[in-house]
């Protein structure tokens, strides 16, 4: 049986031309070669294209408020009778964010090719999820795309609204940690070895709270030839999705799950998104059994997403949602009741909804006790910290004084 052959490596080519009308455009195209490209760009009516390889591209990085905000203008597009492809040329010529243009660009041009919608989508996973692209799908089967597009960017923007709440959340005590934490390495890098010194000058035994702080200086100075490696070892396990990195990012999120004020603000978050995105797969006509898939990535989150697909395959099995759900132990007593609920009664859609709005609700309350429990607590313990540093340093001074 012979093998089969190895898929071409595009390229990626800058362009510029004129349209019909003679305006002057410009952008990027991936073909095989130039001749292709040529070709893409005159069948959506382009003239004079000229050419240019590029032999290194940025990522297409594009931001969920971007994506966003274009679903939304593309469904009102859809909704006012605007074909796919002339709302995709719209789209393209009115978005300011580069990447997402470049993405929405190579669609249309797969689109305008003959290509089905979710599969020119479902070659950029990147940039649009599975969610996105069954919703699609299921819109274009049923012939009521514009409908899906709009049930998309509404889940879309509650998501994009949850993330939103959890950073604004975590904004101002992160940026208070880490300004007090830079002070603190100054101190013990910057001011304590000086002091340390002076000390050793005066040849009298140092208080005990003196030698603890002097001994996290020296292993302060000491330690980050080893904290660079494990800084970078951090940052590789965020970019790459070999098993030992999984692995790490699998830790990492069990590890801040298990915070007291964290870990029940991060579940609730993850778990409305959750029903959510559940929620408008099932009301999509897409079967559990494949939905489970697309919002396990929706999810976002390693430890959840872990979950939602060892359910999918019990419920494959033949297994329950809600059964599943409570063997997993990962999902509130309230969100698995209501899904038995849905089970039941033919309503899973509707009632994950419903679940996914008290989930909101709770993340509200839990963001505001939150921030004004958080502000307080930061500022008297790292006060308290830093004081106890500097009273540490001064503390062998006040024992000469008595001295003399």
């Amino acid at each position: 049986m012979s093998a089969l052959p190895a898929a071409r490596a595009t390229t990626v080519f800058r362009w510029s031309g004129r349209d019909h009308q003679g305006r002057a455009q410009s952008g990027q195209i991936q073909a095989l070669n130039a001749d292709l490209a040529r070709a893409q760009l005159r069948r959506q009516g382009l003239q004079k294209v000229q050419l240019q390889r590029l032999w290194w591209s940025p990522p297409d990085t594009v931001k969920a408020k971007d994506l966003a905000v274009m679903t939304r203008q593309w469904a009102a597009m859809l909704r006012a009778g605007v074909p796919v492809v002339q709302a995709l040329a719209m789209l393209c010529r009115s978005m300011s964010a580069k990447g997402l243009v470049l993405v929405m660009t190579r669609v249309r041009s797969d689109v305008e090719a003959g290509v089905a919608l979710h599969d020119a989508l479902a070659k950029h996973p990147k940039q649009f999820s599975g969610l996105y692209v069954h919703m699609v799908q299921a819109g274009e089967a049923a012939g009521i795309l514009d409908t899906m597009m709009e049930r998309l960017s509404l889940t879309l923007e509650k998501n994009e609204a949850m993330r939103s709440k959890i950073r604004s959340a975590l904004m101002y005590p992160i940026a208070v940690m880490a300004v007090a934490l830079g002070i603190l390495v100054l101190i013990l890098v910057l001011v304590v070895p000086v002091f340390q010194d002076v000390f050793q000058s005066f040849g009298a035994e140092l208080p005990l709270a003196t030698q603890l702080v002097v001994g996290m200086s020296y292993a302060l100075v000491r330690a980050w030839p080893a904290a660079l490696p494990l800084a970078l070892l951090l940052l590789w396990a965020a970019q790459h999705n070999s098993p030992a990195a999984s692995r790490m990012r699998q830790w990492l999120a069990r590890w801040w799950l298990r915070w007291p004020v964290l870990g029940p603000l991060l579940t609730t978050a993850v778990v409305a998104r959750w029903a959510q995105t559940l929620s408008a797969l099932l009301a999509a006509g897409v079967p559990l059994t494949e939905a489970l898939g697309p919002t396990a990535q929706a999810c976002d989150h390693a430890v959840f997403a872990r979950t939602t697909l060892q359910i999918q395959r019990q419920v494959v099995q033949g297994q329950s949602l809600s059964e599943s759900m409570d063997q997993s132990g990962r999902f509130p007593a309230m969100i698995v009741q209501l899904c038995a609920t849905g089970e039941e009664t033919g309503a899973l859609d509707s009632l994950l909804s419903r679940a996914g709005s008290l989930m909101e609700s709770a993340l509200d309350d839990q963001v505001n006790g939150l921030s004004s429990l958080l502000e307080p607590l930061i500022i008297v313990v790292l006060g308290g910290f830093i004081g106890a540093i500097l009273v540490a340093m001064y503390l062998p001074i006040f024992s000469l004084g008595q001295v003399f």
